[in-house]
């Protein structure tokens, strides 16, 4: 009875006065590249583990901006803060009242992190909360730290107006000067240029535009006549503006099976030998040399202690999980202080990381550790994701001294899981979500920067078959995504292919077994690799094909309405995946090539890329 008693009046004392402190995923993506939350109060109660850490503020990040709210609806609960730096280098500057009430809805406050001195250093600058319910007559006490980075600067001092007793003046009269009557009149003659100047522009855009469409209308009949086809497809201007909808970007097909008869696509691309390629119709995987799964891990080592892990899980899965982490390093591969000498030297590198859980076995590690090093002898690639780094408390040398499951890091900063990316975008587009944090829910995807994913894919599994690796999974679950600078790229997304290590854990139903107790990606394979087992070049593109219309649907299951067991048999008939809503016609034959029952006459990877990249370039001179 007493057991109940305290069980009761402990839910009664945490169930008033729920306070919340925590950091948003943009400000996170703002200041460390990593898109996810980090919570210092939760419901009232500290994360021991979030504060334990110190939040790096980097020299180009001069200010952290912190969200918080409380549920209390009895009275206002109370706080008190104060910023403390261990040095006199940095000023710390909160904006909000030293003393104050927490509000009940959501808002932000920064903090300002100002570097005063010459030299570049790195402070500690301390937050000291002091969070009171009035209500529970409890007080909560908690600090928060974190490692500002200051750059050297130029040791002479910059003259301030306030410094000049006559700059006041002076300013003042130049201020006059610019708005006297000529120059209001030479002002307002060269606005009336400019807007001539760009009336002719525009002008000139429109005319050229109308010439560049007859000429397209011209070589699509023409292409039309050579392949023989009397049906012409969608005008490519009215894909463009059809598609790319901003209020509806994508709309569910009508059916992911539909009868091959009915909705063959009207015009298919013809794949012959005047593509420029040397490489044979159907490569095999080579015989490589057997992989030192030891050797490889030394050489990948790296010491956990340098891991910052952030709080909560990309993705989760029975045996596994996903996490991000911030991994501190300098140009000797180990922490330390900023001087002069090694101002710029000091790095810290953003990393999604693979790990297995504590209810994980022996075997579950060497399958994990086999299939994450799968491309350990690839050369590198931008648009393939490698593991960076191994990180372990022990020495792979001495594995007497391994006692935990290693951080297999993949060098990311970004937004994560495409397919996880994909699935929030579509959630964001159906306002079936109203969280306004989530990883998509700004991003509406146009048919341009789709098809821009696909070629970054298809250049992966290119550059894998090069060397004679065939991938064997080729879908969204087995890629990142980020949003990189314009100056480094000209797409907004940045995709990287990924190996398959702990997909069958986190996307279960994406895996199916046959009765061989073998989980494989049913739905993603062509029915000879289902029979068989077998996979070559002529799989991963029927993978592709598959991870085309993925993307095209948002992430939507591929034929989910028919049971693992009867896909092959299916796909022997002829059934196969409908067009997506929002995807062009061209686009669709593509897929639909890959698609092809006869193995030598899907296209190669080098045919497809050619096709998408003259798409692409196509499709561009319409946006």
């Amino acid at each position: 009875m007493l057991r109940i008693i305290l069980i009761f009046l402990q839910f009664f004392y945490f169930s008033f006065g729920k306070v919340n402190l925590f950091i948003t995923k943009s400000e996170m993506n703002r200041t460390l590249g990593i898109v996810a939350e980090m919570h210092y109060l939760e419901n009232g109660m500290v994360n021991s583990y979030s504060t334990k850490f110190p939040y790096r503020v980097g020299t180009n990040v001069s200010h952290l901006i912190f969200s918080w709210n409380t549920s209390e609806t009895k009275r206002p609960v109370k706080y008190a803060i104060n910023a403390v730096a261990d040095k006199f280098d940095v000023l710390p500057v909160v904006n909000l009242p030293p003393q104050g009430v927490i509000p009940r809805e959501t808002e932000n406050f920064a903090v300002e992190y100002r570097c005063v001195g010459s030299r570049s250093d790195k402070v500690i600058v301390t937050l000291y909360f002091n969070i009171s319910w009035p209500s529970e007559n409890r007080t909560t006490a908690f600090t928060l730290k974190q490692e500002k980075l200051c750059a050297s600067r130029d040791g002479r001092r910059i003259l301030d107006v306030s410094d000049d007793p006559g700059s006041f003046s002076v300013s003042e009269e130049e201020e006059f000067q610019l708005l006297t009557a000529d120059n209001l009149i030479y002002f307002g003659i060269g606005i009336v240029v400019l807007v001539l100047f760009l009336l002719m522009i525009v002008l000139c855009s429109c005319l050229r535009i109308r010439s560049k469409k007859n000429r397209k209308s011209a070589s699509v009949d023409a292409i039309l006549e050579e392949t023989g086809s009397n049906k012409r497809s969608t005008p490519l201007t009215k894909e463009v503006s059809l598609f790319d909808s901003p209020t509806r970007p994508f709309i569910e097909p009508v059916t992911s099976t539909p009868n091959p008869s009915k909705f063959l696509p009207s015009k298919l691309p013809i794949f012959t030998s005047n593509i420029p390629s040397k490489a044979p119709p159907i490569i095999f995987e080579r015989a490589q040399n057997h992989l030192d799964i030891n050797n490889a891990l030394i050489e990948l080592s790296a010491d956990r202690n340098l891991f910052q892990v952030i709080p909560g899980c990309e993705l989760e899965g029975t045996f596994g999980e996903v996490k991000w982490a911030i991994w501190r390093q300098n140009r000797l591969g180990i922490c330390g202080d900023i001087d002069d000498e090694e101002d710029g030297a000091s790095e810290d590198i953003a990393v999604v990381c693979k790990t297995l859980k504590s209810t994980a076995d022996k075997a579950h590690f060497q399958q994990f550790i086999k299939d994450a090093l799968v491309f350990h002898n690839v050369p590198a690639h931008p648009n393939l994701a490698q593991v960076v780094g191994a990180a372990t408390y022990g020495n792979f040398s001495n594995p007497d001294t391994i006692t935990d499951f290693p951080l297999i890091t993949y060098r990311h900063q970004g937004f994560g899981n495409l397919k996880k990316f994909l699935i929030q975008c579509k959630t964001s587009s159906d306002g079936s979500s109203n969280n306004k944090s989530s990883h998509g829910a700004s991003h509406t995807l146009r048919t341009h920067e789709l098809l821009s994913m696909a070629i970054q894919m298809l250049k992966a599994v290119q550059h894998l078959h090069k060397y004679g690796i065939i991938h064997k999974d080729v879908a969204t679950r087995n890629c990142l995504v980020s949003e990189i600078a314009p100056k480094l790229s000209n797409d907004r997304l940045y995709v990287q292919l990924c190996d398959s290590a702990l997909s069958k854990d986190l996307f279960p139903n994406d895996y199916h077994c046959l009765g061989d107790n073998d989980n494989r990606p049913i739905k993603w394979l062509p029915p000879e690799t289902i029979k068989s087992k077998v996979h070559n070049s002529a799989s991963d593109v029927w993978s592709f094909g598959v991870t085309m219309w993925e993307l095209f649907t948002c992430a939507q299951q591929p034929y989910f309405e028919i049971e693992p067991e009867e896909v092959q048999s299916e796909l022997e008939q002829g059934v196969r995946l409908g067009q997506p809503y929002n995807c062009p016609d061209e686009l669709y034959g593509a897929m639909y090539c890959c698609w092809n029952k006869e193995a030598l006459k899907r296209p190669t990877t080098g045919q497809l890329m050619k096709l998408l990249e003259d798409f692409s370039a196509e499709l561009k001179k319409y946006i």
